[in-house]
């Protein structure tokens, strides 16, 4: 679990095709105070696909900086996400993590578990009967190779964010209270630039990522100048180092400009399939590429909007020139803002929201009975691993506890009832991850109907479900699909699903009828390969 105590200092770290951009700061009871932003370029012997050749360069940068501290976050670019927005019910909060893996399971284009998945829930969500859920999926062996590259740098990896979520998160920060309902940030990257929308809440004015895409405009190195590492430090020094620049293709700097453009453009249309006619109220252009300026004045010109460069001075109090040189550095920026806030509206994909099950909710509300089980299951393992004299006091030991167990008739009708449950639970466990496989493979798409309660009772091999669906005949189609499913290969069905209840339409809804469905999970319709049936 993500752990509630944060460490005081830390270092974000993000990094691109060319640039490798530090921040590191220190977060106190009064905010986040940053002591120094750096960049570095990524040499091109350095494989940043290798995690020991990437983790190096970044030891290195590190140890020349004096930099000591061990705990680190970072994020993943947009490219290398899965990306989607659900409409689900917050009210029971709990719940959402298995709504999600269930709703998104659909929209992969890898097996879910090969995925890493979190969600991220505006501060306003359950004030409505639907709200937006912002969901992402990267594939665990992406992640993996964060973990290793950061071990290799020797660094302790505290969360692995969401790269477009972090410029959200700079951007709110930027505006506060004065947050337009619609801005635009363009990151601009020499291979990947990143185009967000980001939008205030219906209830508040805390910001919401509501479009993210990575558009590739290969720009070249002539514009941007020799690559600088700027440092900034408390006494407010500063320093460049120059590193040479390959030699390019001749292409000019409104040709670039035009070509962001255009990806700008696309974006924008793009978003408007979801939210017709929206336009933008404000443009905010980051990053360090050498085009930004030229870019900003002719989207504002295209766009009739104003537009700025991103400059984070107000956000830690810094003067405005302080604030220049760091706009590239929304992404490093938001990652540290975010994670000195409340990590539930975070992104952590290292620490992914999780559902308290049942069986961990049966264990909460008896943890006396818990307790006794696990001092009688450990204890049975050491006298099965180890015949001793030791052990043998342990067992007369154990005797002891049994008797005293017994003269308290309540605490040891529960402690039976316990081991009652799991002998029979045991005895025929149903695989309840093929089962919910089978059950999402078989229902209609989240467009008729939204899952809101999944309930598996193992003893009755039942699964209650409670739907929305948009039209009256929802849970008839739900039961008929559920009744005419068939793993492949096999002949006999695999649900018989009745409708349990059927409640009146909460008017107003985008999904207004409310049904219960009972679905008992029959026998596997034929038998194996190489049994006999």
């Amino acid at each position: 679990m993500f752990s509630s105590r944060k460490p005081s200092r830390i270092v974000a770290i993000d990094w691109d095709a060319r640039t490798l951009r530090l921040v590191h700061a220190v977060i106190g009871k009064r905010g986040v105070k940053i002591d120094k932003i750096l960049s570095a370029a990524i040499p091109p012997d350095v494989d940043q696909s290798n995690p020991e050749d990437m983790g190096a360069h970044i030891k290195a940068v590190l140890r020349e900086e004096g930099i000591s501290t061990r705990s680190a976050v970072v994020d993943i670019p947009r490219d290398q996400a899965v990306l989607n927005t659900l409409k689900l019910p917050c009210s029971a909060p709990e719940e959402l993590p298995g709504m999600v893996e269930i709703q998104i399971a659909k929209g992969l284009p890898f097996p879910v578990g090969d995925a890493a998945i979190d969600f991220a829930v505006p501060p306003d969500a359950g004030a409505e009967a639907l709200s937006d859920v912002l969901v992402a999926a990267v594939r665990r062996e992406v992640l993996e190779q964060y973990e290793s590259t950061f071990e290799a740098a020797g660094l302790k990896l505290e969360r692995v964010g969401l790269r477009p979520f972090a410029n959200t998160v700079a951007i709110c920060d930027l505006y506060g209270d004065e947050l337009p309902e619609r801005v635009l940030f363009v990151d601009v990257r020499p291979v990947l630039t990143e185009i967000d929308v980001i939008r205030s809440g219906q209830l508040t004015h805390v910001g919401q990522l509501a479009f993210a895409r990575a558009a590739s405009v290969q720009i070249p190195h002539k514009f941007e100048g020799p690559r600088r590492l700027s440092i900034l430090r408390d006494d407010d020094s500063s320093f460049d180092v120059e590193a040479p620049l390959p030699d390019e293709p001749v292409m000019t700097a409104d040709a670039v400009v035009n070509a962001l453009v255009l990806e700008v453009m696309r974006s924008l249309e793009a978003y408007r399939a979801g939210d017709a006619g929206a336009q933008m109220d404000s443009v905010v252009i980051g990053g360090d590429t050498g085009v930004e300026e030229r870019l900003a004045e002719v989207l504002e010109s295209r766009l009739n909007v104003p537009t700025r460069l991103y400059n984070p001075a107000p956000s830690f109090g810094w003067d405005e020139e302080e604030g220049l040189p760091a706009s590239a550095y929304a992404a490093t920026l938001g990652l540290v803002i975010g994670h000195a806030a409340d990590h539930k509206l975070q992104f952590d994909f290292l620490h992914p929201k999780r559902m308290v099950s049942p069986t961990q909710q049966k264990l909460r509300k008896a943890p006396l009975v818990a307790a006794v089980v696990a001092l009688f299951v450990v204890a049975g393992i050491v006298l099965g691993a180890q015949v001793t004299a030791d052990d043998r006091r342990a067992l007369a030991q154990l005797d002891v506890q049994i008797e005293e167990l017994e003269k308290n008739l309540d605490d040891n009708e529960k402690f039976l009832k316990l081991v009652k449950e799991i002998e029979e639970f045991d005895e025929d466990q149903q695989v309840w991850v093929d089962v919910l496989y089978d059950l999402v493979q078989a229902l209609p798409s989240n467009q008729e109907l939204v899952l809101s309660e999944i309930v598996m009772r193992q003893k009755e091999k039942e699964i209650a479900l409670k739907i929305k669906g948009k039209e009256r005949d929802t849970g008839t189609k739900v039961v008929d699909a559920l009744n005419a499913y068939r793993r492949e290969g096999e002949t006999k069905p695999l649900f018989k699903a009745k409708i349990h209840g059927d409640r009146k339409p909460e008017e107003g809804e985008d999904y207004p009828f409310h049904q219960d469905v009972r679905v008992t999970v029959l026998k596997s319709g034929s038998p194996k390969k190489g049994n006999k049936g």
